[in-house]
């Protein structure tokens, strides 16, 4: 079985502050040269599926009362204000992977790993969007190797030019969501990737604010 190549953080025009269309994910995914993605809106659930091959796996990303967390492979909505721990109890009671995203993005709300009494599966290392890029991916690296997590990569992106900034390769024994979603709890992975561009960071806040 070939490597994947997942992007584990995209948001699209269900969440609202992003802009990318769901109908066009399949072309983007194929310009970008992956395999799939999460979908990870915010607070909300957007079940997705094309019959071209395109991995989508279902995921979200919830608000909880100490920041952000992603919950990947989820069908019900985890509540938004909860508790981390509870949030993370919430995701892998559903059978899904909990992902703490963006820990060390200081425009962000982030979760520091060493505050959480309950462990969650993996730790995104590399975030396109964050603001300060190199920093954050140190930082996030070392808490990967200090709370033995595996390390994902995710482009957080909320436009369509950004997708694939950042991704995760998985080992995973097929394109199955399930397969998937074990190979990253076991560490089948690796983060991939680069810092969104100044451009397409400021045609961001030109969608946001038109």
């Amino acid at each position: 079985m070939p490597l994947l190549k997942i992007d584990l953080h995209v948001h699209t025009e269900v969440s609202p502050d992003a802009h990318t269309r769901t109908n066009d994910l399949p072309s983007i995914i194929r310009k970008k040269s992956l395999d799939g993605v999460a979908v990870t809106e915010h607070d909300r659930l957007n079940p997705l599926s094309f019959d071209d091959g395109t991995i989508i796996l279902p995921g979200l990303e919830v608000s909880s009362a100490d920041g952000h967390v992603i919950g990947l492979g989820i069908t019900k909505i985890i509540p938004p204000r909860l508790s981390a721990d509870e949030t993370v109890r919430l995701i892998q009671s559903q059978g899904g992977v909990a992902i703490i995203p963006h820990p060390y993005d200081p425009v962000c709300e982030c979760i520091k790993i060493s505050d959480l009494a309950t462990k969650p599966d993996a730790v995104e290392t590399l975030n396109g969007d964050a603001l300060s890029f190199t920093i954050s991916k140190w930082l996030a690296r070392r808490d990967s190797k200090r709370h033995h997590l595996p390390a994902v990569g995710g482009s957080d992106s909320h436009i369509p030019q950004t997708l694939g900034d950042c991704y995760t390769v998985i080992d995973a024994t097929s394109r199955s969501v399930s397969d998937i979603l074990s190979a990253i709890r076991n560490g089948k992975v690796h983060p991939e990737g680069h810092a969104t561009s100044l451009a397409n960071k400021w045609r961001k806040l030109k969608f946001k604010f038109s």
